[in-house]
């Protein structure tokens, strides 16, 4: 699959660390549910899914390619910024990727409206094909 955006959505309703698989920092990571919401980017989206439904496993991963294109850390970067007051804060009062108290079709809105006025070249990527 091509590199681009995407948003993940979980299905557990315990909370799980974002770094489930490495037990050495597990608990020191912020823990999500499917209350929670990730927007990101990847080189290859294919890979990335995999990584999810390795940490959260497959039952629990729901995720939804966005748009391929090739200024990915731009693109991240503008629909983030964005994103601002939903983006949850980990131990060291870092923003996160991942959000709170906003749906995955309204991360979708905004990334695909930001993405139409900022110029950038994309295409939105069908998933039911």
């Amino acid at each position: 699959m091509k590199s681009g955006l995407y948003i993940v959505t979980l299905n557990n309703e315990e909370l799980i660390s974002v770094n489930a698989n490495d037990p050495r920092i597990a608990d020191k990571c912020i823990k999500v549910n499917r209350v929670n919401c990730k927007f990101g980017k990847a080189r290859d989206l294919s890979i990335r899914k995999r990584n999810y439904d390795k940490v959260f496993g497959a039952e629990n991963v729901n995720f939804f390619p966005l748009v391929a294109l090739d200024e990915m850390a731009r693109a991240e970067r503008l629909v983030l910024a964005l994103l601002s007051e939903w983006r949850i804060r980990g131990a060291t009062g870092r923003k996160n990727e991942w959000l709170t108290g906003i749906s995955a079709e309204q991360v979708q809105k905004i990334a695909i409206s930001a993405l139409a006025q900022s110029g950038l070249s994309f295409q939105c990527i069908d998933v039911s094909a």
